[in-house]
Formats: structure tokens, C-alpha cells, sequence
């Protein structure tokens, strides 16, 4: 249940804090914070994405 609870609520919520900060670091003016905003992008597109592929991964199996 604790690996359900991570994926499910702990993901999600670790995706909107990328996004947060991929957010703020897109804003600034400094080129490597631009790239780190990448490196925030791609985090939070694979926690929101978990779920989402082990939902769907799950479905087509049964």
C-alpha cells in the first residue's frame, strides 16, 4: 500500500513542484537556469506520467 500511496499522491505532487520550478527558472534571465528549467520540465512530465502509464499499463493487461 505504501508503494501505491507513493505513486499515486507523492508523484503527483513532486510533478507540480517541478513545474513550480521549471516555472520560475524559465522566468529568469541567466542561460543556465534556462537549461536547468529543462532538467525541471523533464521531472515533472515523469512523475505526472507514472501514474499514468501504470493506470493504462494495467488496463491492458487485464
Amino acid at each position: 500500500m505504501g508503494a501505491l500511496g507513493f505513486v499515486f499522491i507523492s508523484l503527483p505532487v513532486l510533478a507540480i513542484v517541478s513545474f513550480t520550478c521549471f516555472a520560475a527558472c524559465r522566468a529568469q534571465q541567466a542561460r543556465a537556469l534556462k537549461i536547468l528549467s529543462i532538467a525541471f520540465l523533464a521531472t515533472g512530465l515523469l512523475c505526472l506520467l507514472t501514474p499514468v502509464g501504470l493506470v493504462g499499463f494495467f488496463w491492458l493487461t487485464l
